[in-house]
């Protein structure tokens, strides 16, 4: 596994995203760049996320990305109060189309 990419902020996510992390400990990993906790504000640490996360830009037009010969993506963003975001990543692999 060279990659990992968290591309939600959903909770179900980021639960098994830190332990599938520190399984594979030479992948690059990328989350979405909105990760929230609440009620407070904490480190991706705290949240479970490796020390080596990495913010996953908001697509792949902005940036070269490691994978970019295969894959496309970008990140929608929709932020519906001030203490909350909702994100999600989609890739398309183009490859295959």
């Amino acid at each position: 596994v060279k990659y990992i990419i968290l591309p939600s902020v959903a909770v179900e996510h980021k639960a098994n995203a830190g332990p599938f992390a520190r399984a594979f400990p030479d992948a690059e990993f990328y989350a979405v760049d909105e990760q929230y906790s609440f009620p407070v504000p904490l480190p991706p640490s705290f949240l479970g996320l490796p020390s080596w996360t990495k913010p996953l830009p908001p697509s792949s037009r902005v940036w070269d990305a490691p994978w970019s010969s295969d894959f496309d993506y970008s990140v929608l963003t929709v932020k519906p109060g001030p203490a909350s975001a909702y994100q999600d990543a989609a890739f398309f692999h183009r490859p295959s189309s």
